[in-house]
């Protein structure tokens, strides 16, 4: 049924109480409320709208088409590939608020083809509902693509979906897996209850302005197959209010099959009592091994990191490590936890785990992130409680002067031949936003560095290592060969609207960075007159430029390699603005 159709039909036939809708907040007006909503950024995000270079081809590149009047959005989160070389899209769809926001989530799903058209998008409305986890997580059986979801109480007080205008509103959130068809229709839904705490901290700024994250929900933040069957894990999350605590938060752990039956479960309560749990829960937090699981996940202390939980086949906790991050001077101070995390093994049993950290220059500072990579020793026997499990090696991309960030869903992957894709973004939040792109050998040194003209939410290879980056509103892919290292691949690289260098913060002041993973390359920069003003070989990763005593203007930079049969040979250029 259509998605709009079945929303009219299901407020006409529930009776939604406008007397409650239409009433304020005792503490608030409704101005005031959306001035709260309204000056956090973290929601006015998820309605910026992407965009689409035409002059940029890709293998291909689809981008959304969104409800034309503004009160509706389609948004993208995880993609994979399906067995028959379509694209299978996990997605979010958002009505407008009546904070003037798109805050509330519904699960979601689209499907690509794999030249890139649109074969079909549906969402999962349901009424006095929402879900708080990131977006359905997509399994193929026989052919047939299942969805597991959360729903959660509706708490989005201005919203006509809010729980309590339902004469029956909900007092549960669900866990539900649903079998589709081509048309990504539900064929038959398998759903499991959990009662779930409602109570609302109503007027208290931290809630009113994330409702849902700080009511009762359940967040589901991994899940994937094993033997058969579905492996996931989410937390029950009881309503915040510091001044009298409703209980402790829980994590459960679940192995399903795909007629939807629960085969077991189990559950650990937390020391937590509430809260935005989801600013640090993503999507792939938990890796398998032949006779493990391993949960990754923030831990905030002084002087930890991340807490690592080991779980056997049965689902029964065995084990806990911890983790630091490395190389902070003496005197950082709090550091923040694991965030934006991402986590995986290779197919040598070598883990890597991606995530946001403080800059390592201006650790004192949340406006300054940096995104680092680390190999882990994670195998139990190797480790031993209260001691890091043993870092062998990492790295860190980022710079000093801005915000700079892991992809908030995946930011790495396993590319051919063992090899790593990883990605950075960078200028998080700044109207000039790139990506870095790189594919890693396994001791993490680079083999090829592009650079992507806008910020990325999450990277997959594809089977035949091509890679695929979703930025929410767009999904583009990328050949596999464009990441190579053979000098041919720069036109190609080029053609498919990546670069091998960026020049930044641009606009700038007295100092032009150039990041390029290329080596024995010259930088020249010209005014904009032609005329040559600097000249410089490049030896690192990142090259600063005094550029004090330049008059302000706009300066075309170029990067050339030398030739011996050609000479200089230009391989990237731009412009710069001081």
């Amino acid at each position: 049924m259509n998605t709009k159709l079945f929303t009219l039909l299901t407020l006409l036939l529930c009776g939604v109480n406008s007397a409650i809708s239409q009433e304020l907040n005792n503490n608030y007006t409704k101005e005031e409320l959306i001035k709260i909503r309204k000056s956090k950024s973290y929601l006015n995000s998820v309605s910026e709208k992407g965009t689409s270079n035409d002059q940029t081809p890709y293998l291909w590149e689809y981008v959304i088409d969104n409800n034309p009047n503004g009160n509706e959005e389609f948004s993208f989160c995880d993609a994979k590939e399906l067995s028959n070389g379509n694209i299978g899209v996990a997605s979010s769809f958002y009505y407008r608020s009546g904070y003037g926001d798109f805050y509330s989530a519904h699960p979601a799903v689209a499907v690509i083809s794999r030249d890139g058209e649109e074969i079909a998008r549906n969402s999962f409305f349901r009424p006095g509902y929402t879900t708080t986890s990131s977006a359905p997580y997509l399994f193929e059986k026989e052919g047939k693509l299942f969805a597991l979801s959360t729903y959660s109480p509706e708490h989005d007080y201005l919203s006509f979906n809010y729980f309590q205008n339902y004469a029956d509103h909900p007092g549960d959130a669900r866990l539900v897996l649903s079998k589709l068809d081509d048309e990504l229709n539900i064929v038959k839904n398998h759903e499991h209850c959990f009662t779930i705490d409602t109570f609302e901290k109503r007027g208290w700024e931290q809630w009113e302005y994330m409702p849902n994250e700080n009511s009762g929900n359940i967040c589901l933040f991994s899940a994937f197959e094993d033997e058969g069957n579905i492996i996931g894990a989410f937390f029950k999350i009881v309503s915040l209010d510091y001044e009298n605590p409703r209980g402790h938060d829980s994590l459960f752990l679940f192995r399903m099959n795909y007629d939807g039956e629960i085969i077991d479960i189990k559950s650990y309560e937390r020391e937590s009592h509430g809260g935005f749990m989801q600013a640090y829960l993503r999507r792939n937090q938990m890796i398998k091994t032949d006779s493990l699981y391993i949960l990754y996940e923030s831990y905030y202390t002084n002087y930890w990191h991340g807490r690592i939980w080991y779980f056997d086949k049965q689902l029964d906790h065995i084990a806990t490590r911890l983790m630091r991050h490395c190389d902070y001077p003496p005197d950082a101070g709090i550091i923040e936890p694991l965030k934006d995390l991402s986590v995986i093994k290779d197919n040598n049993g070598i883990t890597y785990l991606s995530t946001t950290a403080n800059n390592i220059t201006n650790h004192h500072s949340s406006e300054y992130n940096d995104s680092r990579l680390y190999k882990l020793n994670d195998d139990l026997e190797s480790t031993s409680e209260g001691t890091p499990i043993p870092i062998i090696n990492y790295i860190i991309r980022g710079s000093s002067t801005a915000r700079d960030h892991s992809p908030n869903i995946n930011s790495i992957d396993i590319a051919p031949n063992n090899t790593l894709y990883y990605a950075c973004n960078y200028n998080v939040w700044e109207n000039i936003q790139w990506c870095v792109i790189e594919r890693l050998d396994s001791d993490l040194d680079s083999i090829r560095t592009l650079y992507y003209d806008k910020n990325i939410n999450s990277l997959k290879a594809l089977d035949n290592g091509d890679l695929m980056v979703n930025n929410g509103k767009s999904i583009a892919i990328f050949p596999a060969t464009v990441f190579g290292f053979e000098p041919d691949n720069i036109e190609e690289a080029h053609a498919h609207g990546l670069h091998l260098a960026v020049a930044y913060p641009n606009p700038g002041g007295d100092v032009m960075n150039i990041r390029t993973g290329l080596r024995n390359a010259v930088l020249t920069v010209y005014d904009i007159n032609g005329r040559k003003i600097h000249e410089q070989e490049i030896t690192d990763d990142v090259t600063s430029v005094d550029a004090s005593g330049w008059q302000s203007g706009t300066y075309i930079w170029k990067l050339g390699i030398r030739n011996e049969e050609l000479g200089m040979k230009e391989v990237e250029s731009g412009k710069w603005v001081k």
